[in-house]
């Protein structure tokens, strides 16, 4: 097995450490924190009341809510939510399963609820969150009359994962740890996690499912300059789900519910600092995730070790004043080139970008313009050749939907092999009602690899229609975006999206990686409507 170049890890790490004590010794002169606040609660199961043990709740409270309706002691914190969405696909830009086409359209209702209770004992919580999502009229295969994964578009466990435990931990918080006026927090067991600008390590929320982990997590607050997080975790794998191993599982069949499981053989960890206001309100961000992934019974993986530094600059919006983003992450390590064949296992080295740069104007329906750019580096070709080095950049267990647009069904671009300027447009024409209009240019970072995630085993590769072997250059596409949310009221909130792929001479003649089946040459349209409503 090939061992991680010191040489191209030595530089890397030597930049985050010089950074890291020039990003320390400024600390000392920031300025007070801001309190992070949300006067909208996001369109997912997050409950409102799951309140931030040392900065306390970040969300308004629902109009309607357990809590009162119950009178419920102060010390206990129930809650109830429910998001129901319908979508539509035609002619997908993705892979289809052997002996299927991907032309035509999909549809399926995304059901999402969820449960969430804490017990407030002291400095102790005692916190369980139960959820259950699920697909209804996925992508009927009428050859068996019954929904199958052995469809064009499958449900997967990004849709569905029903009746089963995405928390339940034990914390312990201080707002004056030691009477040092700094706040401490120490979370063990299963637990969703946010991490800096959720790229990386997140808990989606467009998505229906969400990430959970089982460890512990350590989490230092200074008030006045900074945060310090840091965690070890096993991540936990959502059953059933497909792979070589469950060829069979069908995600949609009625009793077919799988318990959750941690992945005993794989280890996420890391550390983040996060400093504000260091410079004229300007905050900073230094981390460092290590992955050491392992397989298990029924989760074959490609056996990724990672290390991953990264360091982002920001400056918040506000009204009347530019405001900007810039955040670079490297990554250095192994990984195996695909499940379904021998272990060949590649050194690996990827590299990845985000800047953004906005004005937020001080007028009526508060528009706020800013241009976008995203890249994310691949390697010089789809297929496996012997003592080449992988350079397909691997979001780990990031949300899609930050940068990209609505996910769901249509879960087109991924941060791997992206070249990807652009630009968006939010704006309120009344205070219930907000509207984001958005538009990304899509090219692949290298022509020559595959396009649809750092696997690549559900990619389209380079290749005219039936010959895998030919050149579908570099351009993916133009992808417009139109969104919208209503809230009627904190517990009930409405929103609807239309997204539209122009395809490009990539998306219209590329192939699949797994079947050699070509993607339709249509353009793509999504469209979803959704509603949440939260007790």
């Amino acid at each position: 097995m090939p061992k991680i170049s010191l040489a191209s890890v030595t530089p890397a790490l030597s930049l985050l450490v010089a950074s890291g004590f020039c990003f320390i010794s400024i600390l000392d002169e920031a300025q007070a924190a801001e309190a992070k606040t949300y006067t909208r609660t996001p369109m997912a199961a997050y409950n409102a009341l799951m309140d931030d043990a040392l900065l306390g709740n970040s969300y308004e409270k629902p109009v309607w809510n357990l809590h009162d309706t119950l009178k419920l002691p102060n010390w206990l914190t129930a809650g109830l939510e429910q998001r129901t969405r319908y979508e539509s696909l035609s002619d997908t830009f993705k892979a289809s399963q052997a002996g299927t086409t991907a032309g035509g359209g999909d549809q399926q209702i995304t059901l999402q609820t969820d449960l969430w209770l804490q017990a407030k004992l002291g400095k102790f919580r005692f916190a369980v969150e139960f959820m259950d999502a699920r697909a209804l009229g996925s992508d009927v295969n009428t050859s068996r009359a019954i929904n199958s994964n052995n469809t064009a578009n499958p449900p997967n466990n990004t849709m569905v994962d029903t009746a089963d435990f995405t928390q339940g931990y034990i914390s312990w918080a201080d707002q004056n740890a030691f009477f040092s006026g700094r706040g401490l927090e120490v979370k063990v067991g299963r637990q969703t996690m946010d991490y800096g600008s959720r790229r990386l390590i997140s808990r989606p929320v467009f998505r229906n499912t969400v990430n959970s982990f089982t460890g512990v997590r350590i989490r230092v607050l200074d008030y006045e300059h900074w945060q310090f997080n840091t965690f070890a975790t096993m991540p936990v794998n959502r059953y059933p789900n497909y792979n070589s191993v469950t060829k069979d599982s069908n995600l949609l069949v009625k009793g077919n519910q799988q318990w959750d499981e941690e992945d005993t053989q794989t280890w996420l960890s890391g550390g983040i600092l996060e400093g504000y206001n260091l410079i004229k309100n300007i905050n900073a961000e230094l981390y460092l995730y290590n992955l050491d992934e392992g397989d298990s019974k029924l989760n074959p993986t490609r056996n990724r070790h990672y290390f991953t530094p990264g360091i982002r600059f920001y400056l918040k919006p506000a009204k009347g004043n530019f405001d900007f983003v810039a955040e670079g992450m490297g990554q250095f390590g192994t990984v195996q080139y695909n499940t379904s064949v021998e272990n060949r296992q590649q050194n690996h080295q990827a590299w990845s970008e985000h800047i953004e740069a906005g004005y937020s104007f001080d007028m009526p329906m508060s528009p706020r313009f800013l241009i976008e750019y995203d890249w994310a580096s691949g390697s010089k070709s789809s297929t496996y050749t012997a003592g080449s080095t992988d350079g397909r950049f691997d979001s780990l267990y990031a949300a899609t939907d930050i940068d990209f647009g609505s996910s769901g069904i249509y879960s087109a671009f991924q941060r791997s092999n992206i070249n990807s300027p652009g630009y968006r447009l939010n704006f309120a024409p009344r205070s219930d009602l907000t509207v984001s209009i958005q538009q990304r240019l899509i090219w692949l970072a290298s022509a020559g690899d595959c396009w649809g995630g750092a696997s690549c085993s559900s990619g389209t590769a380079p290749g005219l229609k039936g010959n895998t072997t030919g050149t579908s250059g570099s351009y993916v596409g133009n992808q417009l975006g139109v969104s919208s949310r209503y809230n009627y009221n904190s517990s009930l909130n409405f929103d609807v999206g239309w997204f539209h792929l122009f395809k490009g001479q990539f998306a219209k003649s590329a192939v699949s990686t797994a079947t050699s089946i070509a993607t339709p040459g249509a353009d793509t349209n999504y469209f979803y409507v959704q509603s949440q409503i939260r007790f």
